[in-house]
């Protein structure tokens, strides 16, 4: 399917105690969120008939908030899907919305080359010194970079965590096999989905995420000291999905996330995930 659509984007309207979502497009087809670049578009058109390959953008990162809130910013992965499948780059966005919905704006077309630690790919946040955090999935754990939310499409303004042990700041990132540039460290089949955020409720960063084994399971860890790059709690099970029924094929949820804006005070946290490779479920879960 030549025209397939690998990203949309929809309003969560509010609703209690059933959410309400405004998607876009027609037809029950939503429009094509992040545009292609010509160069993609030529690649798909000339593969795909013949050997099933095309360009696909997955935007399976968290979108952050900076400029008063007014602008949304996240680094999604461009990639070839079929049999010649590869990462290509990644590509910095900026979200707006205006009276007929989000208008999405590719940046930096190309970001950070494949083959280079993908940073953003696997989320951003907001660190406690304003910094716009960019996070990375790479040697069985997390690295972050930082950077002036204002100087976010400049990469040579970037600064890269070298790890707990040294706790300083380099111009060059680490080596992606180094797991002491990791603000923690997982495990090698790490990579899955998951948020870093602020929650209000605990006066510190939470990181919630699927760690990349196929349980369905939600994990959470908390930033003992206050800030990102720092010392982080070990891992615990947060919540446990359910697998589809109908769909021996499919069993295994993924795309895991955390929303913590669904509830400012952080008291209750919505977590979201693809469900038998066509829905979207979402749960909540509640602290004292």
């Amino acid at each position: 399917m030549i025209g397939f659509t690998s990203n949309s984007i929809a309003y969560y309207l509010g609703g209690d105690p059933t959410p309400q979502f405004q998607d876009f497009g027609k037809n029950e087809v939503p429009n094509l969120a992040v545009p292609w670049l010509e160069s993609e578009m030529n690649y798909t058109a000339e593969n795909f008939d013949k050997n099933g390959n095309r360009v696909v953008i997955w935007p399976g990162s968290s979108i952050t908030a900076i400029r008063d809130g007014n602008t949304g910013i996240a680094v999604w992965g461009v990639a070839i899907w079929g049999p010649a499948g590869k990462s290509l780059y990644n590509t910095l966005v900026t979200i707006t919305v205006n009276e007929t919905g989000p208008y999405i704006e590719r940046t930096v077309p190309e970001f950070i080359q494949a083959g280079n630690i993908q940073y953003g790919n696997w989320g951003s946040t907001i660190g406690a010194s304003g910094k716009l955090l960019l996070l990375a999935a790479s040697a069985g754990g997390l690295k972050v970079a930082r950077v002036d939310p204002n100087e976010a499409t400049d990469l040579t303004k970037y600064e890269y965590y070298t790890g707990p042990t040294s706790k300083t700041w380099s111009s060059a990132p680490p080596p992606s096999n180094s797991t002491d540039a990791n603000i923690f460290t997982v495990g090698k089949w790490f990579g899955g989905s998951g948020d870093v955020f602020w929650s209000p409720h605990h006066q510190t960063f939470l990181c919630v995420y699927f760690n990349g084994l196929p349980d369905n399971t939600f994990y959470i860890r908390y930033a003992l000291d206050g800030w990102v790059a720092g010392s982080w709690s070990g891992e615990q099970v947060l919540y446990v999905t359910a697998p589809a029924p109908n769909d021996p094929g499919d069993p295994f949820n993924y795309a895991g996330h955390a929303n913590p804006t669904w509830d400012p005070s952080g008291q209750t946290l919505a977590l979201s995930w693809s469900y038998g490779g066509a829905w979207t479920q979402v749960a909540t879960v509640s602290w004292l």
